[in-house]
Protein backbone atom coordinates (compact mmCIF):
# COMPACT_ATOMS: atom_id res chain seq x y z
CA UNK A 1 0.00 0.00 0.00
CA UNK A 2 2.90 2.33 0.92
CA UNK A 3 4.09 2.00 -2.62
CA UNK A 4 0.68 2.44 -4.36
CA UNK A 5 0.54 5.56 -2.19
CA UNK A 6 3.73 7.18 -3.24
CA UNK A 7 3.04 6.45 -6.84
CA UNK A 8 -0.01 9.03 -6.30
CA UNK A 9 2.18 11.19 -4.24
CA UNK A 10 4.65 11.25 -7.28
CA UNK A 11 2.52 12.17 -9.83
CA UNK A 12 1.46 15.03 -7.84
CA UNK A 13 4.60 16.99 -9.48
CA UNK A 14 2.63 17.00 -12.72
CA UNK A 15 -0.06 19.68 -10.58
CA UNK A 16 2.87 22.62 -10.59
CA UNK A 17 3.03 22.65 -14.48
CA UNK A 18 0.27 25.06 -15.24
CA UNK A 19 2.04 27.53 -12.36
CA UNK A 20 5.45 26.92 -14.18
CA UNK A 21 4.09 27.88 -17.50
CA UNK A 22 1.88 31.17 -15.81
CA UNK A 23 5.56 32.40 -15.61
CA UNK A 24 6.28 32.31 -19.37
CA UNK A 25 4.76 35.60 -20.56
CA UNK A 26 7.08 37.35 -17.94
CA UNK A 27 10.25 34.91 -18.79
CA UNK A 28 9.80 34.02 -22.75
CA UNK A 29 13.50 33.22 -23.09
CA UNK A 30 13.19 30.64 -20.43
CA UNK A 31 10.48 28.43 -22.02
CA UNK A 32 12.63 26.14 -23.89
CA UNK A 33 14.60 25.48 -20.47
CA UNK A 34 11.27 25.05 -18.72
CA UNK A 35 9.78 22.68 -21.32
CA UNK A 36 13.06 20.61 -21.14
CA UNK A 37 12.73 20.51 -17.22
CA UNK A 38 9.26 19.48 -17.43
CA UNK A 39 9.98 16.54 -20.12
CA UNK A 40 12.37 15.21 -17.99
CA UNK A 41 10.37 15.28 -14.96
CA UNK A 42 7.93 13.34 -17.13
CA UNK A 43 10.65 10.61 -17.90
CA UNK A 44 11.91 10.35 -14.59
CA UNK A 45 9.26 10.86 -12.15
CA UNK A 46 6.20 11.26 -13.51
CA UNK A 47 6.31 7.76 -16.27
CA UNK A 48 7.56 5.78 -13.29
CA UNK A 49 5.12 6.59 -10.64
CA UNK A 50 2.59 5.91 -12.95
CA UNK A 51 4.24 2.35 -13.63
CA UNK A 52 4.60 1.87 -9.45
CA UNK A 53 0.58 3.45 -9.08
CA UNK A 54 -0.15 0.30 -11.62
CA UNK A 55 2.37 -2.22 -10.15
CA UNK A 56 1.50 -1.64 -6.81
CA UNK A 57 -1.90 -1.37 -7.04
CA UNK A 58 -1.71 -4.77 -8.52
CA UNK A 59 0.12 -6.41 -5.52
CA UNK A 60 -2.16 -4.84 -3.04
CA UNK A 61 -5.61 -6.10 -5.05
CA UNK A 62 -3.48 -9.30 -5.28
CA UNK A 63 -2.32 -9.86 -1.68
CA UNK A 64 -6.22 -8.38 -0.17
CA UNK A 65 -7.37 -11.88 0.17
CA UNK A 66 -10.80 -11.34 0.47
CA UNK A 67 -10.82 -7.63 1.68
CA UNK A 68 -11.00 -6.52 -1.97
CA UNK A 69 -11.92 -8.10 -5.13
CA UNK A 70 -11.35 -7.02 -8.65
CA UNK A 71 -14.72 -5.94 -9.40
CA UNK A 72 -15.16 -3.61 -7.58
CA UNK A 73 -16.09 0.07 -8.10
CA UNK A 74 -13.07 1.33 -6.91
CA UNK A 75 -10.73 -0.91 -8.37
CA UNK A 76 -12.32 -1.08 -11.68
CA UNK A 77 -12.69 2.75 -11.80
CA UNK A 78 -8.71 2.60 -10.35
CA UNK A 79 -7.80 0.54 -13.38
CA UNK A 80 -9.58 2.73 -15.82
CA UNK A 81 -7.97 5.93 -14.60
CA UNK A 82 -4.60 4.57 -14.88
CA UNK A 83 -4.85 2.84 -18.02
CA UNK A 84 -6.08 6.61 -19.37
CA UNK A 85 -3.64 8.16 -17.88
CA UNK A 86 -1.10 6.59 -19.73
CA UNK A 87 -3.08 7.49 -23.00
CA UNK A 88 -2.97 10.56 -22.46
CA UNK A 89 0.66 11.12 -21.13
CA UNK A 90 2.10 8.84 -23.92
CA UNK A 91 -0.44 9.69 -26.99
CA UNK A 92 -0.95 13.61 -26.31
CA UNK A 93 1.52 14.96 -23.54
CA UNK A 94 4.28 13.69 -24.74
CA UNK A 95 4.45 14.63 -28.56
CA UNK A 96 2.76 17.84 -27.79
CA UNK A 97 5.38 18.88 -25.41
CA UNK A 98 7.79 17.70 -28.03
CA UNK A 99 6.28 20.29 -30.46
CA UNK A 100 5.72 22.82 -28.19
CA UNK A 101 9.72 22.30 -27.70
CA UNK A 102 10.39 22.71 -31.17
CA UNK A 103 8.27 25.79 -31.63
CA UNK A 104 9.79 27.46 -28.70
CA UNK A 105 13.50 26.97 -29.87
CA UNK A 106 12.04 28.00 -33.32
CA UNK A 107 10.32 31.16 -31.74
CA UNK A 108 12.98 32.41 -29.96
CA UNK A 109 16.01 31.81 -32.40
CA UNK A 110 14.16 34.47 -34.50
CA UNK A 111 13.69 36.93 -31.56
CA UNK A 112 12.53 37.44 -27.92
CA UNK A 113 8.95 36.32 -28.16
CA UNK A 114 6.79 33.00 -28.49
CA UNK A 115 4.83 32.65 -30.97
CA UNK A 116 0.78 32.40 -31.18
CA UNK A 117 1.06 29.24 -32.21
CA UNK A 118 3.24 28.29 -28.84
CA UNK A 119 0.50 29.98 -27.17
CA UNK A 120 -2.47 27.65 -28.97
CA UNK A 121 -0.32 24.46 -28.28
CA UNK A 122 0.35 25.61 -24.95
CA UNK A 123 -3.41 26.35 -24.24
CA UNK A 124 -4.30 22.75 -25.83
CA UNK A 125 -1.64 21.29 -23.18
CA UNK A 126 -3.64 23.07 -20.62
CA UNK A 127 -6.74 22.15 -20.93
CA UNK A 128 -5.96 18.75 -21.46
CA UNK A 129 -3.91 19.14 -18.36
CA UNK A 130 -6.81 20.50 -16.32
CA UNK A 131 -8.92 17.29 -17.26
CA UNK A 132 -6.67 14.84 -16.71
CA UNK A 133 -5.79 16.65 -13.13
CA UNK A 134 -9.40 16.13 -12.29
CA UNK A 135 -9.96 12.62 -13.67
CA UNK A 136 -6.62 12.14 -10.83
CA UNK A 137 -8.58 14.16 -7.97
CA UNK A 138 -11.44 12.48 -8.65
CA UNK A 139 -9.70 8.82 -8.63
CA UNK A 140 -7.77 9.83 -5.53
CA UNK A 141 -11.62 10.76 -3.72
CA UNK A 142 -13.00 7.09 -5.13
CA UNK A 143 -9.86 5.19 -3.92
CA UNK A 144 -9.64 6.88 -0.44
CA UNK A 145 -13.41 6.77 0.31
CA UNK A 146 -15.03 3.95 -1.72
CA UNK A 147 -18.37 5.41 -2.11
CA UNK A 148 -19.92 2.82 -3.97
CA UNK A 149 -18.68 -0.10 -1.04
Amino acid sequence: LFFHILGVVLLGASFGYGILFSVLPKYPRSASALIAGMRKVDRVLINPAMILLLVAGIVVLATSGSVWKGSQFFVVWGFIAIIALFGVQHGFFAPQMAKLQEIADRDLAAGDTLSAEFDTTSQKIAQVGAATGLLVVVTIFIMAYKPFL
